[in-house]
């Protein structure tokens, strides 16, 4: 969404809330081809809070995609079907947590380009299109234009629910092949979501980086023998 810039769609989408600087919600992301068949399909919990961006999800929920049953069963086996996202716009910090595992690992994301470097310097068009109606809700469609610097640039639709200070209750972002993203929110509450959500919990155990996160975890759960022998009988 908007190049790709972040590791979570969530993330993405932080800016571009307005109003709605502390809420909680479920969002499904859906992906279809550009024939309209859809390919896949993941839902998660998202938590905003004074820009600070929490997602929730389990991989064992997500229905299509290209990732087999086996490999999802091994994800399961490895504790790793879980996982929490959270993004410290304020501290460059990035927090991936798996709650099965009892552990996280955090990242410094001051290098990497996310939603407000994203935005910087960037021209930002907005046009109605009209109204419509998503879940009950009376919304305002709109199409966002986004020009970078470098000339680049990225679109999207988005519905604008006029009840809810104009949430965007949902987004569509249409890809250079003509498949599709859509993003809609439900079980929408805005009030303030709990300050201890943005912080790991103190009993997981820390780690510097995913790879090493995987490979302590791979450690465990090989036999007090060891590594198992590379290559196979010859």
């Amino acid at each position: 969404m908007f190049g790709a810039r972040s590791r979570d769609p969530g993330e993405q989408m932080a800016k571009f809330f307005g109003k709605n600087t502390a809420f909680s919600a479920k969002a499904q992301v859906t992906m279809n081809s550009p024939s309209g068949k859809s390919m896949s399909m993941m839902e998660f919990q998202y938590d905003v809070l004074d820009g600070k961006v929490r997602t929730e999800m389990d991989m064992t929920k997500m229905h299509g995609g290209a990732m087999p049953p086996e490999a999802m069963a091994h994800m399961k086996q490895m504790g790793m079907d879980r996982m929490v996202h959270i993004f410290l716009p304020d501290k460059n910090v990035t927090y991936m947590i798996y709650p099965s595992m009892k552990a996280y690992c955090e990242m410094n994301t001051g290098q990497v380009p996310g939603p407000k470097e994203a935005v910087k310097g960037a021209k930002v068009e907005e046009t109605e299109l009209g109204k419509e109606t998503i879940d009950g809700h009376p919304c305002m469609k709109s199409k966002i234009v986004i020009t970078e610097e470098s000339g680049h640039k990225s679109e999207a639709l988005v519905w604008k629910a006029t009840d809810l200070k104009d949430f965007p209750i949902q987004w569509q972002t249409t890809s250079e092949d003509g498949s599709t993203m859509t993003m809609k929110f439900t079980d929408i509450n805005q009030s303030k979501p709990s300050a201890s959500m943005f912080e790991p919990p103190s009993d997981f155990k820390r780690y510097g980086s995913v790879q090493e996160l995987m490979m302590s975890n791979m450690q465990q759960m090989m036999p007090r023998g060891g590594m198992p022998p590379q290559g196979g009988n010859e």
